[in-house]
């Protein structure tokens, strides 16, 4: 089974990362910093989290049933919107350019970390394996309303990053449709990813978040353990590097 793995340098220090891996990867002894994110193989050298794993060989009923009852709710009240959703299979620089300009304006609303040019580096790696699947969903005026980037790998794909708009930006027979359009696409990538012949979804960290949790949660499927982090024998790379949860 192919790897998901990219490498990079910062600083002039060798980085390999390594995604979704399902079985131990050889590293090279060249490597002084390797990242893991959400990796199956138990670790103590990495951060336990949860996830939620989606399994989408289930049928399609299965997988609407499993959903709350208020993402049904909202699901059929999405349906009289008058959605364009757009699949970017292969995004381009300029695709990938809005979405980082878009993405940033959502986390600074959220104090979240931006985009930059290291993330836009790391990006751009896994888009050269075809790595990335970049979703928009548009309102029947064009406007976009929220964008989802997952990671796609061997019939496994993975939440990424997700920014919707802010409905104060928009007109007020817009805001109805920004409510319910991130579990719309959600589930239409869900349907998508499915008819394509993948098996799993990674719904992305169960954070501490009750909001963040209970959202994830919303769409079914099974929780599950997953490692993260960052192994480098030297705490000043790591300080040099800026990564986050490493261990010798």
């Amino acid at each position: 089974m192919f790897i998901l793995s990219i490498k990079s340098k910062r600083w002039n220090i060798a980085m390999q990362h390594f995604y979704l891996l399902e079985k131990p990867a050889n590293v090279r002894n060249s490597m002084k910093v390797v990242g893991y994110t959400h990796s199956l193989v138990p670790s103590r050298k990495l951060v336990k989290s949860e996830t939620v794993h989606i399994h989408l060989q289930e049928h399609e009923l299965s997988l609407y049933l499993a959903l709350s009852e208020g993402n049904r709710k909202i699901l059929r009240r999405a349906q009289k919107e008058f959605y364009q959703v757009i699949l970017y299979k292969e995004p381009s620089m300029d695709n990938l350019r809005a979405f980082q300009q878009f993405y940033n304006q959502f986390a600074k609303r959220k104090k979240l970390e931006a985009i930059g040019k290291s993330q836009m580096e790391t990006l751009m790696l896994l888009n050269e394996q075809g790595a990335l699947l970049l979703s928009e969903i548009q309102s029947i005026c064009g406007q976009t309303l929220c964008y989802r980037l997952d990671i796609v790998h061997e019939k496994r794909a993975m939440s990424f990053y997700e920014a919707t708009c802010h409905a104060s930006a928009m007109p007020s027979h817009l805001k109805r449709p920004i409510r319910y359009a991130n579990r719309f696409l959600i589930w239409h990538n869900l349907l998508h990813l499915k008819e394509q012949g993948f098996v799993l979804y990674d719904m992305g960290e169960l954070t501490n978040s009750h909001n963040v949790r209970a959202f994830k949660l919303s769409f079914g499927g099974q929780i599950v353990h997953v490692y993260s982090g960052y192994i480098t024998q030297s705490k000043i790379r790591a300080l040099l590097l800026g990564v986050q949860k490493w261990r010798k």
